[in-house]
């Protein structure tokens, strides 16, 4: 982004204090899970400050799912040309929670958003939307009932839409934004997974950051390790991208509530508007003002883009990745050359492991073996240094399912047993100091 615009975008700014209103006032109406009054009667404030704030084309849009009722909300900002983004967060909230914070804290971040975006409009169309139906699984029936029927409704022209970006818990004082890039089950491939775009990501970080305000990715202290976590283990938590994802399209969902600061009053009564901070409000509008502009200006990317790996504002894709990895071979390879005898086939055997699990699942396979690859000229490869990174993964999804956050794994059993056997193959033999022993025999003998 050039001096000039990110000047521009910087006088636009987020009115913190605003957003903790539109939360404290969705709070005041008291739990409002999808298909009660209440629901309808948060729906209806949420299409009034849409209008308050100069969107067009406001609508509720009445949907019926399962037999429960409810109501979305949608508000259009017109820009030149066909294509166009969503921006959403969802105004019903758990059975038993007020929900200032999940998610009254989001809608009133989109409010504002929306609000400042009227003043300085994108490049292209932005349809801000509030969906009902986000915690429909407390029916124990679906999940993210509005979003879905949203996106089934007749006339969306969804062949143009861009991305969606999904505006979850927000409000925490002691959090910072950070992109949920969270593996879904993928029902049109059985056994994988679909996630946020690499790009979508990429266009969100770098806009964030422009903005002063950048987004972290899974987690503001763990994201280098969440990244690997998530792509191995099948997290419980979720967002309304839940449903695009699924349905083929590209999005990602924001909140700062990560696994390192959680919101410790998530789906309780005490869920309620003194739990929120407007600094905090403030950080995560400006994020999104920041993503919403570069994703307004980012030429619309693949839909289905699962394998990168973020560092800072860069994102790695997934060919990238196996050029890392195949590279990383190299070492125990030359060595086995070197060696001779055994050592070579066991290092082939070795690189055709590591080569199937790294097309399976670059990122995980990257995560755990890399330093063991890498490490073949040391004497010891397989030290306590180059198995840190898979001690961590283990530890983190532990923790994980410790606090209810996991329940699975992405890796099929043969999958556990060729990483087992890679393992195995790494402690056995294929050194420096292993290979260079025959060849001192040898040498003895003679």
């Amino acid at each position: 982004m050039s001096a000039l615009a990110g000047g521009l975008l910087l006088a636009v700014t987020i009115d913190g204090e605003a957003a903790r209103g539109h939360a404290a006032a969705l709070a005041a109406l008291g739990p409002h899970p999808w298909g009660s009054p209440r629901a309808q009667v948060a729906a209806q404030y949420v299409a009034a400050q849409f209008r308050a704030v100069g969107l067009g084309d406001v609508r509720l849009e009445p949907f019926i799912t399962d037999g429960i009722a409810g109501t979305n909300v949608t508000g259009v900002l017109r820009g030149p040309g066909p294509e166009w983004l969503v921006v959403g967060a969802h105004h019903d909230t758990a059975p038993e929670a007020p929900g200032a914070y999940d998610d009254g804290g989001g809608v009133g971040v989109v409010i504002e958003v929306a609000r400042a975006l009227v003043r300085r409009p994108p490049p292209r169309t932005v349809v801000f939307a509030s969906w009902d139906g986000e915690e429909a699984w407390s029916t124990r029936r679906a999940t993210t009932t509005g979003s879905r029927a949203w996106l089934r409704a007749p006339g969306r022209d969804l062949a143009r839409m861009v991305a969606a970006l999904d505006v979850e818990m927000s409000g925490y004082a002691p959090g910072r934004p950070v992109l949920h890039t969270i593996a879904y089950a993928d029902p049109r491939r059985e056994g994988r997974a679909v996630v946020a775009p690499g790009w979508v990501v990429r266009a969100a970080l770098r806009g964030s950051a422009d903005n002063g305000q950048p987004f972290g990715v899974l987690d503001p202290r763990l994201g280098w390790l969440a990244q690997p976590g998530v792509r191995t283990f099948r997290v419980r938590l979720y967002g309304d991208d839940l449903s695009f994802l699924q349905a083929g399209h590209p999005a990602v969902f924001t909140s700062d509530s990560s696994f390192s600061t959680f919101y410790p009053w998530y789906h309780q009564p005490t869920d309620t508007a003194d739990k929120i901070a407007p600094a905090a409000l403030a950080r995560m509008g400006q994020a999104v003002l920041g993503a919403v502009q570069e994703l307004a200006r980012t030429p619309r990317g693949a839909s289905v883009e699962a394998d990168w790996y973020a560092v800072g504002t860069s994102v790695l894709g997934r060919g990238g990745l196996l050029l890392a990895g195949g590279l990383s071979l190299a070492p125990a390879l030359l060595v086995g050359a070197r060696a001779g005898g055994r050592a070579l086939p066991l290092a082939a055997i070795r690189a055709a492991l590591f080569a199937t699990l790294l097309w399976r699942h670059p990122v995980p396979a990257l995560w755990v073996f890399l330093l063991p690859n890498l490490a073949a000229f040391r004497p010891r490869a397989w030290n306590v240094g180059a198995l840190m990174p898979a001690a961590g993964l283990a530890v983190l999804g532990v923790a994980a399912w410790a606090r209810g956050m996991a329940s699975g794994l992405w890796l099929a059993w043969w999958e556990l047993a060729l990483a087992g056997a890679l393992a195995v193959l790494g402690l056995w033999g294929v050194t420096a100091r292993g290979a260079r022993k025959p060849a001192r025999k040898r040498r003895a003998a003679a």
